[in-house]
């Protein structure tokens, strides 16, 4: 699957590369032209709040912690580096399409944007093009946010949060938390359009994060976190998720009810499971310290093969 994803990316960044030094070439000035009216000031900060969404993916990186050597340095390093790129990308990529096309054509361009603002400069061919390029994006973040979702369940099953049935292995490989990941997104694409998944999945993204911030301000000092980070992201992800949930209400009721719904199914679950259960936080941390204890033994087995091995190599 990480193969997968690097081709991909390889695939989708070559062809946004081609859009931006070809197209960068034939903006018109007029249209890139910064406007500081009262609507265009209103119009910036709900982009910001909606772009801000686009930035939460990000936290998908750690999804990964557990197949990365030394994740305490390299998962950091990860995700600021990663921002870094795809901000660069994303800016050189707007700076193109508005160049290329006014507003209320991109406005009516709608899902294909980027397609059509290639076709200035590329002509039909240019918007095949992105059409490509759109399709192996949309391929890379199935690919991204399956192996994520499974990579949790994996996790949460082995640290005994959900049924060990997750953390099985069935074909491929696989672990069972990818296919039930699966199947449950393809539940969300048959009852929602495109706009309405992104709308509870972002939603649903900052209900997580918020609580994950929560859970860091409350081990801040065993973890040494900045109390000053912790709570202005607390602040700036519950103003954005407040936004969002206006946006839903007037423009998508559906996805509005459906963002509720999806959140408040998993509590219930959780408080199902954890009753027939019997399951504690307790309980929980004992088998996060056996767990611990089992790689430490591991590990400690494998040094001793490695220092035994090299003992008779020496004898003579």
């Amino acid at each position: 699957m990480g193969k997968a994803e690097l081709i991909i990316v390889i695939i989708k960044l070559s062809i946004l590369g081609l859009f931006v030094v070809l197209g960068i070439w034939s903006i018109k000035p007029y249209l890139v032209t910064p406007s500081f009216t009262p609507s265009a000031i209103t119009g910036s900060i709900n982009a910001v709040a909606i772009f801000f969404l686009s930035y939460m993916g990000f936290g998908l990186v750690t999804n990964a912690s557990e197949h990365m050597q030394n994740p305490e340095k390299n998962v950091p390093r990860a995700i600021y580096l990663s921002i870094l790129i795809v901000s660069i990308v994303y800016i050189l990529v707007s700076l193109v399409a508005v160049g290329n096309l006014s507003p209320p054509a991109l406005i009516k361009a709608e899902d294909n944007a980027l397609a059509v603002a290639a076709e200035p400069f590329l002509g039909q061919t240019g918007f095949l093009l992105v059409s490509l390029g759109a399709l192996f994006s949309i391929a890379s973040a199935l690919n991204a946010t399956l192996f994520g979702g499974a990579n949790v369940a994996y996790a949460l099953a082995k640290d005994g949060e959900l049924p060990r049935k997750f953390n099985r292995k069935l074909w491929f490989g696989s672990s069972e938390g990818l296919y039930f990941t699966a199947a449950l997104g393809i539940v969300f694409a048959l009852m929602f359009n495109l706009n309405g998944i992104a709308s509870i999945t972002s939603g649903v993204f900052m209900v997580i994060y918020l609580f994950v911030l929560y859970a860091h301000w409350k081990l801040k000092d065993r973890y040494r976190g900045n109390p000053l980070i912790i709570a202005s992201g607390f602040i700036v992800v519950a103003s954005v998720f407040l936004l969002l949930l206006v946006y839903q209400w007037h423009t998508n009721r559906s996805s509005f009810y459906g963002t509720f719904i999806v959140l408040g199914g998993s509590l219930l679950i959780e408080l199902i499971y954890r009753g027939v259960t019997q399951r504690g936080f307790v309980l929980r941390e004992l088998t996060l310290l056996k767990s611990k204890e089992e790689y430490l033994q591991e590990k400690l087995g494998k040094k001793f093969e490695q220092l035994l091995s090299h003992g008779q190599d020496r004898t003579p």
